[in-house]
């Protein structure tokens, strides 16, 4: 009889152990086998949550056949640990930079790319869907949505970022509600999103490209961030715009609508480009408008539409600072920058811009159009090219301040500044000429006509700012070219008061003139005594020859007494010239020969001058003749 050992408790534990992972082995492999024949995804078992798991059951009971990219989308929406960030990419690359990625390309991709519509718009507004999705939302990369988007009136709980997707479709956004919307670097058509309300932000830049208008009149945006994005106006068949208002789509082809929005913070459109207008009509923005090297394009027709909007910050019209030489790219508008009645809190600054205008010299051809523009900070026109006939156009705005540049001022002809408001010129290096002849060089380039505002305020700006001199030298530039509107005769008159009082603001003119022509009767009147011409109270009370006792004649009080009006030396009264008599006198040795009646002709023309004169000298003192 064999002896046994008993069993260790070791052995025991051993046995158990051994027991259990085969009992393991074998249940994973019958669920292997289960889910092989269900048709489960086993590639990601081991790595799923039960959130994913639940989000893909759900939508297999809604949707057949989910493609790879519908699944990757569901993953990473139920994944409730996955940390924020990154993206559920449909292609074989998770970086948006990879060229893999690129939604231009988007033909070439597989089906497997693909994304139904339906699926997003399920995600958004099934109630099992939304308690199954990461409240970080839809984060998409790379993928072709198929069938058109429409999340109109939906109100999305998360956030939805379809990052470099291609949408060929209309996108159905109107009245949408939602907290973030990004759609950076995608490829889609039409974006029908009327009164949209964005609670933060939504992007449609880094390289965004719409075929189609983008709509979001009356939307409520946080913040708008289109940098480097790309709109394109293109006919849309069936178009509800183009069959209520006609007059509005052919007229102005608008690829980025933003009338009556209303945007909390910043509206960034730096870097992009839009191939239509960009519509802002009574738009109210909180921040900045930033169009810093952007390019707006739409020849012969509206480039922005800003009419009435309201600006919370600055608006930057301006091309990005040069890193190195040839690197700056300048802001560009080839159409009408339409900026009416609009109100900018902070300043307006046009830098480093390029205008295009039609070439034909219409109203709205092509360059800034600001009549009624109010900028309460400083309007800064630097390095601005106006070509083609574009213009600068400002007619009764008003800004705090102005700095620019002579080399940027508009061709003649080309500036608007007729009823301009304006407090200082900012001085800087370079900039902001402010002597007078510079800036009288300025109101030159004005239409033809006369527009007397301008230099009216000109001279208010110049006076104020200590140059009395310069203002005066302004408001008889003001003088001469109203003058010039009354042909020959008118320019006769003004060069007169020009001459003689500065048109009212150099009166003490007079005085010299009145001088000259008291020392001209002076000469004249002594000769006439010189030659004996000049007769005794002639001839109403010839004196007899008994009385020897008789005035004398002194010619220059005799030439004051004729020259003053209001004045009596008693000169004139006790002679006067013998028109039929003429005498001869020496002049710096020379015989000159001389007629009583010659005398009497300049004594009646010195007598007129005298009145005229003195009537204008009084009315020069008394500003009667001043314009302002």
């Amino acid at each position: 009889m064999g002896f046994r050992r008993p069993h260790s408790q070791g052995d025991r534990v051993t046995t158990l152990i051994a027991t259990t992972l085969a009992r393991f082995r074998m249940t994973v492999a019958t669920l292997l086998v289960l889910a092989l024949a269900l048709g489960w995804d086993v590639q990601h078992a081991w790595c799923t949550t039960p959130a994913e798991v639940r989000l893909v059951e759900l939508a297999r009971s809604n949707f057949a056949n989910l493609t790879e990219a519908e699944l990757a989308l569901l993953r990473f929406a139920g994944a409730h640990t996955a940390p924020g960030g990154g993206f559920a990419a449909a292609g074989p690359s998770s970086n948006p930079d990879d060229p893999s990625n690129d939604p231009a390309h988007a033909d070439e991709w597989s089906k497997d790319r693909e994304v139904r519509a339906a699926v997003i718009w399920w995600l958004c507004v099934d109630p099992e869907a939304i308690r199954s999705t990461n409240p970080q939302g839809l984060r998409l990369l790379g993928a072709k949505i198929v069938g058109g988007l429409n999340l109109s009136t939906v109100r999305v709980p998360f956030a939805i970022t379809l990052r470099n997707c291609s949408i060929p479709e209309v996108i159905d956004l109107t009245s949408t509600t939602i907290g973030n919307l990004d759609l950076s670097g995608s490829y889609t058509g039409p974006i029908h999103a009327g009164l949209i309300n964005v609670a933060d932000s939504l992007v449609l830049g880094n390289g965004f490209h719409a075929a189609g208008r983008v709509t979001l009149s009356g939307a409520k945006i946080g913040l708008l961030s289109a940098s480097a994005g790309h709109f394109r106006y293109l006919p849309e068949p069936g178009d509800y715009l183009a069959a209520f208002k006609p007059a509005l789509v052919a007229d102005f082809k608008p690829a980025l609508d933003l009338n009556g929005a209303q945007i909390k913070g910043q509206v960034f459109m730096d870097r992009g480009e839009s191939l239509g207008a960009v519509m802002l009509a009574h738009a109210a923005i909180g921040g900045d408008l930033a169009c810093t090297s952007g390019r707006f394009i739409n020849p012969g027709n509206v480039a922005i539409l800003a009419q009435g909007a309201e600006i919370g910050g600055t608006v930057y019209l301006w091309g990005e600072q040069p890193l190195r030489v040839g690197a700056a790219r300048r802001f560009e508008a080839n159409g009408l920058l339409a900026f009416e009645s609009a109100r900018v809190q902070g300043e307006f600054i046009v830098d480093g811009a390029r205008f295009i205008g039609p070439g034909a010299p219409p109203v709205n051809g092509g360059g800034l159009n600001g009549p009624h523009l109010e900028v309460r900070s400083g309007f800064i026109w630097r390095r601005v090219s106006l070509e083609n006939g574009a213009q600068l156009r400002l007619k009764d705005a008003s800004v705090g301040f102005i700095v620019d540049q002579e080399s940027a001022w508009p061709p003649p002809g080309n500036l608007v500044i007729d009823g301009f408001v304006y407090s200082y010129f900012q001085p800087s290096p370079g900039d902001s000429p402010w002597d007078a002849r510079t800036r009288l060089r300025w109101l030159a380039l004005q239409p033809p006509g006369f527009h007397p505002q301008p230099y009216q305020q000109l001279a208010k700006v110049l006076r104020e700012s200590g140059d009395q001199p310069g203002a005066i030298q302004v408001l008889i530039a003001e003088q001469d070219a109203s003058y010039r509107e009354f042909g020959l005769l008118g320019r006769a008159a003004g060069a007169f008061l020009k001459a003689t009082i500065g048109y009212g603001y150099q009166p003490l003119r007079t005085i010299g003139w009145s001088l000259l022509v008291v020392l001209v009767g002076w000469s004249v009147v002594w000769a006439a005594k010189r030659a004996g011409v000049m007769r005794a109270t002639w001839p109403e009370n010839a004196p007899t020859s008994s009385e020897l006792d008789y005035e004398d004649l002194h010619p220059f009080l005799y030439s004051l007494d004729v020259f003053l009006p209001f004045v009596n030396l008693h000169q004139e009264h006790y002679w006067w010239p013998d028109s039929k008599t003429s005498g001869q006198c020496g002049l710096f040795g020379y015989p000159l020969r001389l007629s009583g009646s010659l005398v009497r002709y300049y004594l009646w023309l010195q007598v007129i001058s005298g009145w005229l004169l003195s009537a204008i000298l009084v009315a020069g003192l008394t500003g009667l003749m001043r314009s302002d």
